[in-house]
């Protein structure tokens, strides 16, 4: 017996008040919680609907939901770096590593241009700074109009980790150099080299995000994004 959009709804939110907030996940769930009602109420169409949800649940795993939930966040998150770290590597390579190139030449001639090398670093780190607190705005503001959360959206949170724990690291070696240290080229070229490396992974983990939203908006065409 085909199961009706309003039993569909019964079982999500059940699902949703069993704390899966995640859309993409809690629609997993409720397929196979379908699946699993249909053959039940084809054998007996006067089931009690609702208790037979409950009883899924019981039998779902030791845990209920939350084994399933942790098991998927893991292997969201393996995905998320690892295709982060793999658009990474292809600005290391042609055509992008021209790209690099030219980022870091930028760079480079501009602290040759300032006298004053602490100056000029810490002046990247408040560009980091501000793009921390751009992103956390743009997001916090995003979440507010958004009416359905994805688990394969949650990257959001990792991307700001990622981007706050740069600056802070950042900093800490720009704050503990001393002054002999910012007349020795070598080491500022090695501060350099750490401030595009950092620049070009946030901007892969920017890009992966992108294309998993694309994919979800293509998955779930009529919901918010």
């Amino acid at each position: 017996m085909e199961i009706t959009k309003e039993q569909l709804l019964q079982i999500d939110n059940y699902v949703f008040s069993c704390g899966i907030e995640y859309y993409d996940v809690r629609t997993e769930i409720v397929d196979h919680f379908a699946t699993i009602l249909e053959q039940k109420l084809d054998k007996n169409p006067d089931l009690d609907f609702k208790k037979e949800i409950v009883n899924i649940h019981k039998n779902f795993s030791n845990s209920g939901f939350q084994n399933l939930l942790k098991e998927k966040t893991k292997a969201v998150q393996k995905r998320f770096y690892k295709a982060s770290l793999k658009h990474f590597s292809t600005f290391f390579k042609l055509p992008k590593i021209i790209i690099t190139g030219a980022f870091f030449y930028v760079l480079l001639q501009v602290m040759h241009l300032i006298e004053d090398k602490k100056v000029f670093f810490q002046f990247l780190t408040v560009s980091m700074f501000i793009a921390v607190f751009s992103v956390f705005l743009f997001l916090y503001f995003k979440k507010k109009k958004k009416k359905e959360l994805f688990l394969a959206l949650d990257m959001n949170n990792n991307l700001v980790q990622i981007i706050n724990n740069a600056v802070i690291y950042f900093n800490t070696i720009t704050i503990f150099r001393n002054e002999e240290s910012f007349l020795n080229p070598i080491h500022n070229n090695i501060q350099l080299i750490i401030f595009v490396l950092a620049f070009f992974f946030y901007w892969s983990c920017q890009a992966i995000y992108n294309q998993n939203k694309k994919t979800v908006k293509e998955h779930y065409p009529n919901l918010a994004v």
